[in-house]
C-alpha cells in the first residue's frame, strides 16, 4: 500500500496438460487473434485479452540504473498500459487522468520483464511508474 501511495502521489503528482503419446493428436484448427477493444472496454484487461499486444508503441520510457519503466500504447485500442524491464521485485504501475486512483499494478517475479493491464486512454492521457528495489521510483510523463 506504501508504494501505492508513492506511486499515486507520483503519478498524480493453455495452461493445459498434454497428453501421453497413446492418444491421438487433435485436428489442427486455425487460432484466430480476438477483435481488438477500444477504449474503456479495454480497461483491466491483459493486452492479449484485448487483442492489443501486437507491435504497440513506446509512448515514453524512463531508466532507473539497468531498469527501464515504458509506457506502451496501442492507437487501434486507444488503451495503455506499463511494461517493466528489471530484477525480481520491480514493480510497474499505470493509470490515466480519469481516475489516476485506478491503477493497474505488476510485479517481476521470475524473469527480468512483465506488463499490467490496460487503462483506457481514449481522449485521456496515460503515466507508468517503476519502482525499483533498493533503487527508488520512476515515472514517465503523461501521454
Amino acid at each position: 500500500m506504501r508504494f501505492a501511495t508513492t506511486v499515486l502521489t507520483a503519478l498524480a503528482l493453455g495452461a493445459s496438460l498434454l497428453g501421453s503419446s497413446a492418444h491421438a493428436a487433435a485436428p489442427h484448427t486455425s487460432r484466430t487473434l480476438p477483435s481488438s477493444c477500444l477504449g474503456a472496454a479495454c480497461n483491466g484487461l491483459t493486452p492479449e485479452e484485448g487483442g492489443c499486444a501486437d507491435d504497440p508503441d513506446t509512448l515514453d520510457s524512463r531508466r532507473l540504473g539497468s531498469a527501464v519503466v515504458e509506457l506502451r500504447y496501442k492507437a487501434r485500442c486507444r488503451a495503455a498500459w506499463v511494461k517493466i524491464h528489471g530484477p525480481v521485485g520491480t514493480i510497474g504501475t499505470v493509470a490515466n487522468t480519469a481516475n489516476p486512483q485506478n491503477t493497474y499494478e505488476t510485479r517481476i517475479d521470475r524473469g527480468s520483464d512483465a506488463h499490467s493491464r490496460m487503462v483506457n486512454d481514449m481522449g485521456l492521457r496515460a503515466a507508468a511508474c517503476m519502482s525499483v528495489p533498493g533503487a527508488g521510483t520512476v515515472c514517465t510523463d503523461w501521454k
